[in-house]
Order: C-alpha cells, then structure tokens, then sequence
C-alpha cells in the first residue's frame, strides 16, 4: 500500500515496547519503528490506517465482507471508503487484522474506530466504533475463520501500555441477538473482561414466510389496512401511478438525483440538514450508491405519478440482508402518505424475493411507520468493553455517560418532532 499504516502490532508479544519508542493516540506514523519489525513467517499483525486508506483496502475489504461472520452493509468497503472523509468532523481510522506473511495476508478483522477523550472532567476517554445516523449499524467485521481468537488478539493488542490508548472500547448499535455479539461474550468471559451493555433498543425488521398482503393484513389493524387501500386509489385518480425499481447503473443514477432533490424539497431541506445542501455529503451518497450498485447491492424503490417521483427509497442488499437507508416523499402529496405506500409495496417485494432473508428498516425506535408496518424486532445494543481486567470502574462510568448522552439526544429529537408537528 502506497499509504502506510499510523501503528502497527504483532500479536504474541508487544513490539517496540522501550520507553524510546512509547507512543500516544495521536498516532502519527512512525516509520523507523515499523521497518525494524520482525518479519517471521504467518504472524498475525493489527495495523491502523488513516481513512484515506479505505479505498486501497477495497478488494481485501471485499473479500472479507463475502466472509464476515455477521453482515454489516455500512463497513462494506464500498459504503465504508467514500463515507469516512465525507461523514467525519472527528479522526476516523481504520484497524485491520491480517494473518499471514510480508508476501501474501489475509485481512481478518476491520474496526472503523475513533478515539475520543471528552473535555469534561472526570469522564473516560473511550476508542469508539464508528457507528451514526448513516451508518446505524456498528458491528464490526470478522472473518468467519477464528473468529474468537482474532477477537481476543485484537483487544489484547490494543491494550498494550506503549500505546497509550484508552483501556475501554465502545461498540455502539451491535446486534445482540447475532454472532458476533455471542463470540464478543465468550471473549470477554474468558480472558475476565468487564463488560457492560447499556442503550438498548429494539429496531423493526422484516424478516417472515408469509406473503406481502397476508403479512400487511396482520401486521396492520384492518381500519389502517383499509385506509391505506384507500388512499393509493385516491394518489392514482390523479394520474398514472406506478410503483419503479432502479437496479441499473443508469437507472439508480437518475434515483439517486430523484431522491436527493426530493429530500432537499422538504423538511430536512428547510432545516438545512439534507444531503444535497452538504457538497461533501451529497458526493459520498452519489459515490456510495454508485459503487454498491456496480456489485448489485442497491436497489432505488420509486413511486411515480405520470413519470414524476413523488417517493423515494434506497435500499442495500448484502448477504441475504437488506437496508432500507433513506427515504423522502413529495410533501405536496402529503395527504396521500406517499411514503408509507412505497414501504407497503417494498414490503410485498421483500417478502417475496428469494435472496432476501430478513430487511433492517435502520430506523429509531418507536418510528411512526416502521413499527407500525414491520412486527419483528431485532435487538440492539452498545457493547462497553474493558480492555484488561482491571477497567471494571471505567467501563461502568463510560457506559453511564453514554446512557446519560442518549437520553439528552432523545429528548431533543421529541423536542424536534414537536416543534416540526
């Protein structure tokens, strides 16, 4: 790789562990220090890049998202490279695990982390997964190969005193009902790890046998089914509505557009937080999408009213799972719930699509539409883990901070939605 790794360790003991080659989390590439590494033969290493690096680590990110003991769309490399220098006012870095040799590694672990010591007083600095409102989903990837043991080396790696880092690590919107979540729990119970679990929610998913209409028909109250009905044969008297799907390079292109003014044109555009208002913002949605789609990974659900999209929905596919991203509507049209009729239609189309196991709705709990359309719920949480025994104290404060935080978050967001209501 033309860009070299901020830090680099070997598991099995620690590297360059003499007071002259200390080293704090500013980690600043230290050249002279990873040249005199051993080099023996099948070793394996964590090293720690900028972000910048994400677009060179495409094709092993590739290969190890194709083998990941837990799906997780948002760390896929062709989401993860054009997010991380568009997304972040904070350093993002990328931890990668390999095993091998000089001439020939295999990745086994990514962790996109940021490292972060709050200017309060008295609170715990933290290495935190990156995990945030376009990318809800914090679970790292881990090749299916030693899942444990790369787990274990990679705290235990971290931990090391001439580092210099924070002893607690923080992963935040982990599936708790899923694998790595359970590998994460043997880890820490054997090595005695503290951990704590704090934050949880349940998140709707789409996940059933049955098809779309008896699926909406149960999960739905009949007055609400009814009404729904209703409405998209009012939408359809004033033209010819049509339920699209993009799957094409040039087809996704003009949903991408399609979605990007219609976010713009309502709400989030009045409140400045579109993407199309953030340049940089707007290039990582175009460049994410693009990319995904060349892997047959995106699909843009459209509702059009003679040829105009008047609902938009993103939707990633990967490994049998998909996400529904970012929607957006035409408030003009408001009345019709434009919206929540292009999720009953994406709805019928999941359940009915044969490589689609189970739909993420990525959505905050309690939302208005998911909850009420989707009846299963996946659990989540955020995994605050020591990394050495004695971080029980730490792990118990971080983990109280990050409550405190959500709560405050949460109560803005109501406070948001009512003045917005």
């Amino acid at each position: 790789m033309s860009i070299p790794p901020l830090l680099e360790e070997t598991s099995g003991g620690a590297v360059g562990t003499g007071s002259d080659q200390s080293r704090d989390a500013t980690l600043e590439p230290d050249t002279d220090r990873l040249a005199s590494l051993s080099t023996e033969d099948q070793k394996r290493k964590l090293a720690v890049y900028p972000a910048s690096a994400g677009f060179e680590l495409v094709d092993e990110l590739d290969y190890l998202a194709a083998r990941s003991i837990e799906t997780n769309i948002f760390f896929n490399p062709r989401f993860l490279a054009p997010a991380m220098p568009r997304l972040e006012d904070r350093e993002v870095r990328l931890a990668v695990i390999r095993d091998g040799t000089e001439d020939r590694s295999r990745l086994r672990l990514l962790v996109p982390f940021t490292v972060e010591r709050p200017v309060l007083p008295f609170s715990v600095p933290v290495l935190r997964t990156w995990a945030n409102p376009f990318g809800p989903l914090g679970t790292p990837l881990v090749d299916y190969d030693d899942p444990a043991g790369v787990i274990e080396d990679f705290f235990a790696m971290l931990a090391r005193p001439h580092l210099d880092l924070p002893g607690v690590f923080v992963l935040p919107d982990v599936g708790l009902d899923g694998a790595f979540a359970a590998i994460l729990r043997t880890v820490v119970d054997a090595r005695n790890l503290p951990l704590q679990i704090t934050n949880r929610v349940e998140r709707p998913t789409l996940e059933s046998a049955l098809d779309g209409d008896t699926y909406l028909r149960d999960s739905l109250r009949a007055h609400h089914y009814r009404e729904f009905r209703r409405l998209k044969r009012r939408l359809g008297e004033l033209g010819n509505l049509e339920y699209k799907i993009a799957r094409h390079p040039d087809e996704v292109r003009h949903g991408i557009e399609a979605f990007l003014t219609l976010e713009a044109s309502g709400w989030k555009g009045r409140e400045r937080s579109a993407m199309a208002i953030d340049r940089y913002r707007a290039a990582f949605a175009r460049e994410a999408v693009h990319r995904l789609c060349e892997r047959d990974m995106c699909r843009i659900h459209m509702l059009t009213l003679d040829d105009t999209v008047i609902a938009c929905l993103i939707v990633f596919i990967e490994n049998g799972t998909a996400y529904t991203w970012k929607t957006a509507y035409d408030e003009a049209f408001a009345t019709y719930s434009p919206g929540t009729l292009l999720m009953i239609e994406v709805t019928k189309t999941h359940l009915d699509d044969p490589n689609i196991v189970m739909t993420d709705s990525c959505a905050v709990p309690d939302h208005p539409v998911m909850s009420r359309l989707w009846g299963e719920r996946r659990p989540l949480g955020t995994m605050v883990v020591g990394l050495t025994p004695d971080a029980d104290r730490h792990v118990r404060k971080a983990a109280a901070q990050l409550g405190l935080a959500r709560r405050v978050r949460n109560r803005l967001r109501i406070l948001r939605n009512r003045l917005r209501g």
